[in-house]
């Protein structure tokens, strides 16, 4: 007589984590509020004490927000539909509509545009004005944006490689364009994508 055994089906993929697995600095990031003091927090007292560290901390901001100060209906309408395409897309991926998430998406947002400001902008425009060439500060304080992420969220060494490489593009971006805002979209749509839901315990 044949036997039949029951074999428990194959458990989905699961999507890649950012996070290097639990060791000695600590477990794994799977709340909110330890993103916030562990990254998000020390990135906006650092954003703002740059700003008050570089030589006239508002022309500089001015001066790397000029297009959208002098026309910006272009740029609400395009802060706009850049909402409203990455709320619908978290409602799709995740199937069901959580306040949470619009939550989290604003965060994003809030977190690339002062992130931008103070590795894009006020680090390199600070460290210039310590007498560093331009092309060594635009590679130091975009190594330091990579090196944080290895500390603070503990992202693979390889992924904050990638990260430190594509700020240097977004740098790149910034001396031909000298547009923060549309640096800040750019990092956001990034960061949205490798990190589209809120941490979970799960």
């Amino acid at each position: 007589m044949a036997s039949f055994r029951f074999e428990r089906p194959a458990a989905p993929r699961s999507p890649r984590r950012l996070q290097r697995p639990p060791d000695f600095t600590g477990p794994r990031l799977s709340r909110f509020r330890e993103v916030w003091w562990r990254h998000g927090f020390p990135g906006l007292v650092f954003a703002v004490l740059l700003y008050f560290g570089v030589a006239d901390g508002a022309a500089v901001v001015c001066g790397s927000m000029t297009r959208a100060l002098g026309h910006p209906q272009p740029y609400v309408l395009g802060f706009s539909v850049l909402c409203v395409v990455l709320v619908a897309h978290a409602r799709r991926r995740a199937g069901s509509w959580k306040p949470a998430t619009l939550l989290w998406i604003g965060y994003l947002g809030a977190l690339s545009l002062w992130e931008e400001w103070a590795f894009r902008v006020a680090l390199p425009q600070w460290l210039m004005d310590q007498s560093l060439p331009s092309v060594g500060a635009v590679v130091l304080a975009n190594a330091l944006f990579g090196g944080m992420h290895y500390v603070t969220l503990r992202w693979r060494w390889q992924l904050c490689l990638g990260a430190a490489l594509g700020g240097l593009l977004l740098s790149r971006n910034f001396a031909v364009q000298q547009d923060l805002l549309l640096l800040g979209a750019l990092h956001w749509v990034g960061t949205y994508l490798n990190t589209p839901h809120p941490p979970s315990p799960r």
